[in-house]
């Protein structure tokens, strides 16, 4: 009990701390970015060196030759997403061209069809300003989202998307994303945290992992397309929007058939851009305890 207090503490302590540094740095033009960006890779590595040290035990052999290039990468890639979650609208007016967008025809297909559109992501690239851009094309994204570990944090995080246009669905998320769907909105889910004993057994990276069956059931029961959706970043420093085609299913496919088909979009933008996702994320406790078909 009393560790769970102290738990609780520090969390709420490290809140304040990252509200006051907010509240300081959106005060500073576009052009402070870079400088910020060299002071947080300072400090990220001491504030979370669990999370570092646990992206290198659980990152797939596959990646090991690369894993300092691919740890390094992934701090950057938090730090940079920070930065542009916090200098959005300055940044845009900075460079007009920082976010392009691939794949809109994907989009207006599904619109065409008016039963709304799943847009699926992952904890990569930079997810979230992934709703900014699709409420300024007119879309706007109501997006499922988890409370933070404390109340505070979670108010935070709502209230920068809620400014620009993304509705947040904290409660009764797939009943009121049905609703939703049936009056033809966007939603937006990342389904690339451990289900446990809530998910299906998939092999990802050659190990067992438990994944949703949120998004599969939320598009086969309104007949919503599935469309993964991944932002990329350049070495220049933009940001690319792959919108990709929609998740095809086919009549009698099992349930874990099913999953399996995004996961494998999930493990392909991965491969592609390996210092772009949370490897940190613990995919594999429990995941026995996932279902199997």
């Amino acid at each position: 009990m009393l560790k769970d207090k102290l738990k609780k503490l520090k969390r709420t302590l490290r809140f304040y701390l990252i509200k006051a540094l907010v509240d300081r740095i959106t005060r500073l033009p576009a052009t402070a970015v870079p400088r910020l960006r060299r002071l947080l890779l300072k400090i990220m590595p001491l504030v979370f060196s669990h999370e570092i040290s646990k992206a290198r035990d659980l990152l797939p052999q596959e990646f090991e030759p690369h894993e300092k290039q691919i740890v390094e990468g992934m701090l950057l890639n938090q730090v940079s997403t920070i930065l542009e979650v916090l200098f959005y609208e300055k940044l845009l007016a900075h460079d007009p061209e920082f976010i392009t967008v691939i794949g809109k025809e994907h989009l207006e297909e599904a619109t065409r069809k008016n039963k709304g559109m799943i847009i699926l992501s992952a904890h990569f690239g930079n997810w979230e300003v992934m709703g900014y851009v699709l409420a300024k094309m007119g879309l706007p994204l109501h997006v499922m989202a988890r409370p933070q570990a404390v109340d505070q944090m979670t108010e935070l995080m709502n209230s920068f998307r809620e400014k620009r246009g993304v509705k947040v669905i904290m409660e009764n998320t797939t009943i009121e994303s049905l609703k939703l769907l049936a009056q033809g909105k966007t939603v937006g889910m990342l389904s690339d945290l451990n289900a446990r004993e809530r998910g299906y057994q998939i092999n990802f990276f050659g190990r067992i992992a438990s994944f949703y069956s949120a998004p599969v059931i939320l598009s086969m029961r309104s007949g919503a397309p599935l469309i993964p959706a991944f932002t990329e970043r350049q070495k220049n420093g933009r940001l690319i929007l792959r919108f990709e085609a929609p998740i095809q299913w086919e009549k009698g496919e099992k349930m874990s058939q099913r999953i399996e088909k995004y996961v494998k979009r999930y493990v392909s933008a991965f491969r592609r851009k390996p210092d772009h996702w949370c490897w940190f994320h613990d995919r594999y406790t429990y995941a026995l305890l996932g279902r199997r078909d």
